[in-house]
C-alpha cells in the first residue's frame, strides 16, 4: 500500500513526474486539490481529502499541503483547519510518500511564462514559494525533496520509484 504525494508551486515538474510515475509503477494519478475544490466550502474539502485518504497505490497530484498554502494565499477559498490536516496526516501515516518539488523562483517564472498559467501569475511565485516553504515545514509527515533545476523529471521520477519499491520490498520481507 503506497500513497505518493506530489506537492509544490506550478511549474515544477509535479504533473510531469506524476506521469511517469503512472507509466513506470501503473499507479492512477489523483488531482487531489484544485481551486474549484478550494470553493466548495471546509465540509466538502476536508470530505474530498479523507475520502482519497483511503486510497491505495495512488499519485496525488496536489493534496492537502497545497490546499493550505493556496488558502492562505487567496482567501476567498476554503482550508482545512489544523484537526484536519492532523486527522489525515495519521490516516495516511504509514503508506504516504509525501514529494515536494520546488525551484528558483527566476526558474519558475520563466516556465511558467513558457507555459502559461490561467490562475498564477509571475507576482504570485515568491509569496506561493513562501507558504511552501513555511506549510512543508510543518507537515506531520517525513516529506522528501527534489529541487527540479538541479533534477530532471525523469531523475527524480526514477528517484521516487527506487523509494517506493524500497517500500514495497521491506514490507514484502516482513510477511
Amino acid at each position: 500500500m503506497t500513497m505518493i504525494i506530489l506537492e509544490g508551486t506550478d511549474c515544477c515538474y509535479k504533473s510531469t513526474v506524476a506521469e511517469k510515475l503512472s507509466k513506470e509503477l501503473g499507479y492512477p494519478v489523483i488531482k487531489g486539490s484544485s481551486f474549484e475544490l478550494a470553493k466548495s466550502g471546509n465540509e466538502k474539502l476536508f470530505e474530498h481529502f479523507n475520502k482519497l485518504a483511503d486510497e491505495d497505490n495512488v499519485i496525488i497530484d496536489r493534496y492537502i499541503y497545497s490546499n493550505l498554502v493556496y488558502a492562505k494565499k487567496f482567501k476567498d477559498y476554503s482550508i482545512l483547519t489544523e484537526e484536519q490536516q492532523r486527522a489525515i496526516e495519521e490516516k495516511i501515516r504509514d503508506k504516504a510518500k509525501v514529494i515536494y518539488l520546488h525551484a528558483d523562483p527566476k526558474v519558475i517564472k520563466q516556465r511558467l511564462r513558457d507555459r502559461g498559467d490561467e490562475y498564477i501569475t509571475e507576482r504570485d511565485i515568491e509569496p506561493v514559494l513562501g507558504l511552501y516553504r513555511e506549510v512543508m515545514s510543518d507537515a506531520g509527515l517525513h516529506t522528501y525533496s527534489w529541487d527540479t533545476e538541479q533534477w530532471s523529471s525523469k531523475e527524480i521520477a526514477e528517484d521516487i520509484i527506487f523509494l517506493v519499491d524500497g517500500v514495497i520490498y521491506e514490507e514484502s520481507n516482513c510477511n
